[in-house]
């Protein structure tokens, strides 16, 4: 930096890199723990068989309504199931411990409706297989699979032609076979948007990280270089340290201001904003700032990812570079910002240039740092 230490001013409040990252991952997670339990719903439509075999059959009225009532206890239990269990967890790929017991209440009700309806209970095997599909463990839908599909058929071929079955048996492996793909999918959409979840909520932490060390970096800075002054000013003008004091304590008030605005994503500045305040702060540290091009014809959403980096850009050059001069280039497709001082080279990469090339890929740019042509350091932007 120039030998001259005047009074330097903090950049302006900190501009945001866009919205926060928070897409409305709930409701496409919660689809299947709201309604999925309509899957069941749908199937209800095949106990109209058991019923119409009680129907049908020569069963005196008191074993009839007892049929139908049967039959309706389990309808009631099979929804109440998949309402109560998927309403909360959606699909679980270890099933539901608890959902055991609804189950067990259902084959007792198959057996309890076993007289009534003989061979025809094999009829609610589709409902069991989809039960043991949806909300039991994997491992608990194949063992359940093949165990209604060995008692259908052993409960089919003694009671006459197979073909009076071929429909039911046909079923039992379509269901099968579809309750298989359609969980499998059901449990990969969950697990995928958890992790769109995590990498969301990640992806949020380091913004804020970003946004913090941006908007501190160069309050600090200033906060720094005034401090420096006021110690000179100590013995020779103890008024004018006195004054720098004060300012301090205001810069320290503005810090605070920039985290609460960082955090709570209350303001967005633009790059034609962020100019004026870093070419008053460059300018009060004694570093002319040169700008070439207006960044009036930027697009506002590029232009506010930026601004980031030109704060960044020149916090750097008020911290290390101690440069006499510094420029600023806009054009339609690139921005650079570049000075006199020391160079960066064979420096280590800090959190401040890692920054800037993250924030230059997500506004679709592409970020070089290296030596300037004036013996310093330029950072390059380009789109």
């Amino acid at each position: 930096m120039g030998t001259s230490l005047r009074t330097p001013r903090a950049v302006g409040g900190p501009p945001l890199a866009g919205p926060p990252v928070s897409p409305d991952l709930e409701q496409t997670h919660s689809f299947w723990s709201r309604y999925g339990w309509l899957l069941a719903a749908v199937w209800i439509v095949f106990l109209t068989f058991p019923v119409l075999s009680i129907a049908e059959s020569t069963l005196p009225v008191w074993a009839q309504v007892a049929g139908y009532g049967l039959i309706l206890a389990f309808a009631v239990i099979y929804l109440w199931s998949f309402y109560t269990y998927s309403s909360k967890l959606g699909v679980s790929a270890s099933g539901f411990g608890r959902a055991w017991t609804p189950f067990l209440l259902m084959l007792l009700v198959v057996g309890a409706t076993t007289p009534f309806l003989g061979a025809d209970v094999i009829s609610f095997g589709p409902f069991l297989i989809s039960f043991a599909a949806y909300l039991l463990s994997v491992r608990s839908m194949w063992i359940v699979n093949a165990v209604v599909l060995a008692v259908t058929l052993a409960v089919a071929i003694p009671s006459g032609p197979l073909g009076n079955y071929i429909f039911l048996l046909g079923l039992l492996v379509v269901l099968m076979v579809v309750n298989a793909v359609n969980t499998a999918l059901i449990r990969r959409s969950i697990v995928a948007d958890d992790l769109r979840l995590d990498f969301a909520v990640l992806t949020e932490q380091e913004r804020m990280a970003r946004d913090v060390h941006d908007a501190l970096g160069h309050s600090l800075t200033a906060v720094g270089l005034k401090a420096q002054l006021a110690e000179r000013l100590l013995d020779s003008d103890p008024v004018a340290a006195r004054a720098e004091l004060q300012q301090i304590r205001a810069l320290t008030v503005e810090a605070m201001d920039s985290i609460r605005a960082t955090v709570g994503g209350l303001r967005r500045a633009t790059l034609a904003e962020e100019l004026v305040s870093v070419r008053a702060a460059l300018h009060d540290a004694g570093v002319d700032a040169v700008l070439i091009g207006n960044a009036a014809h930027l697009d506002p959403v590029r232009s506010t990812a930026l601004s980031w980096i030109l704060r960044e850009a020149a916090t750097n050059v008020l911290r290390h570079a101690h440069a006499t001069t510094c420029w600023i280039r806009i054009g339609e497709s690139n921005l650079s910002i570049e000075d006199d001082g020391d160079s960066l080279a064979g420096s280590r990469e800090g959190h401040g240039i890692r920054g800037m090339r993250e924030r230059a890929k997500l506004a679709g740019a592409h970020c070089e740092i290296g030596d300037s042509g004036h013996g310093g350091t330029k950072v390059g932007l380009s789109w």
